[in-house]
């Protein structure tokens, strides 16, 4: 695995261990806890204020909570030039009447939000987001329900207090499942009121009920999605594209005989295609497909200068590219794409990879390679957004 990007990320992997991984991940609910001064590159109080005084979470998702329900737009949101803006005063008086302020996907628009659910992505090796949810005295956002997906629940400052009462199903998935509250199971199984620097992992499926811990609460829900028989089966159908019988146009105005024969003709045909589909090919295509989230880098992107030795060079994939010699060259595989670059870059690629950020000429002394040549192989891996440059100076994260 690359080096993780965050402190919360590698204080997270080291309480976790690879048991999580291996017995875990999805079946327990998992209470760790975390020396809260690692989170404070996160998020806080002042970072919230920020979106509120910007008037607009875009592209993240704001609103608000109360009793079980979303509130209406028009009851916070306000007119101004043309645009929907935050309305302070009636934000702020809904959350005194106890709505819970909820942004989803918090990690679009704030840089350590953004670096901790990376590291989430790279812990799981799935995909991932973070939802911050807000809450004053015992307020409730949510009845008692459950998530599609699995969770990292990380209290931040206040606390929150938690039921987790296990599933009524099993892996319940956004296309299939019931959600209604009479389904809660009345047994417990985990009951703690959170504390700054507590994490929970909330498996797929687990019901729990959720309230305000009589004071100030901050939290961020990571969710990870792991991929299901359902994923496999998408991705297969897609595999068993040359095979005529799947392109072929379904019959509406046939007999009942001829639909059956056809959809005979449509099953035999898939089932040979699928039966030499092993689920190691679906992990290597995703892996192949894996990208990053198109950050900018100006001004390189635009005047292509190579960077000094002082730059910061970072690598943009989440998960680490695959990476292959034949011949002469090196081969990069991201984003469903492969990118070839002589075999003299090899060292480089390798160092950039398991170290994942650092200056030019921390690049150059790990792969032992002049400075010139791994800036230069800077600028053609920039051109394939395959890396990230900035300039050398205090960030969230660490340069080590």
């Amino acid at each position: 695995m690359t080096k993780l990007a965050s402190q919360f990320g590698r204080a997270l992997s080291a309480e976790l261990g690879p048991d999580f991984s291996t017995h875990q991940v999805s079946n327990d609910v998992v209470f760790r806890h975390l020396n809260p001064s690692l989170l404070s590159d996160c998020f806080s109080w002042g970072g919230l204020n920020e979106i509120l005084s910007r008037g607009s979470a875009v592209p993240a998702d704001f609103f608000l909570c109360a009793q079980g329900k979303r509130l209406p737009e028009h009851q916070y949101k306000t007119s101004l030039d043309g645009h929907q803006v935050f309305d302070l005063p009636r934000v702020f008086a809904l959350m005194r009447s106890g709505a819970t302020l909820i942004i989803d996907s918090l990690d679009r628009i704030h840089p350590g939000v953004r670096a901790a659910t990376d590291d989430v992505m790279r812990i799981t090796g799935e995909t991932a987001a973070c939802n911050l949810f807000v809450t004053f005295d015992d307020a409730q956002a949510f009845d008692s329900h459950f998530d599609e997906v699995d969770t990292f629940v990380v209290q931040l400052l206040g606390t929150k207090h938690w039921k987790v009462h296990g599933p009524s199903e099993e892996f319940p998935l956004p296309e299939y499942g019931d959600s209604d509250p009479v389904n809660c199971p009345e047994t417990t199984l985990f009951e703690k009121t959170l504390v700054p620097g507590d994490v929970i992992h909330v498996p797929r499926g687990w019901w729990h009920t959720v309230r305000g811990g009589g004071e100030t609460s901050l939290h961020l829900t990571f969710t990870f999605t792991r991929r299901t028989g359902y994923d496999w089966l998408r991705w297969a159908a897609r595999q068993a594209l040359s095979r005529a019988e799947i392109r072929e146009s379904l019959d509406r105005n046939a007999s009942p005989e001829a639909h059956q024969a056809q959809l005979e003709r449509i099953i035999e045909a898939f089932l040979g295609e699928a039966k030499d589909l092993p689920l190691s090919d679906f992990f290597a295509a995703e892996r192949r497909a894996a990208g990053g989230r198109g950050l900018a880098s100006l001004p390189w992107d635009v005047s292509r200068a190579r960077p000094s030795e002082h730059d910061v060079v970072e690598l943009a994939p989440v998960l680490p590219p695959l990476i292959h010699v034949a011949g002469d060259q090196v081969i990069i595989t991201a984003k469903d794409q492969e990118f070839a670059l002589p075999a003299q870059h090899h060292p480089t690629i390798e160092a950039l990879i398991t170290a994942r950020r650092l200056t030019v000429a921390q690049l150059a002394a790990q792969a032992g390679t002049p400075v010139a040549a791994v800036s230069a192989l800077v600028v053609a891996l920039l051109q394939c957004q395959l890396v990230t440059v900035s300039h050398a100076g205090p960030t969230h994260q660490d340069i080590q």
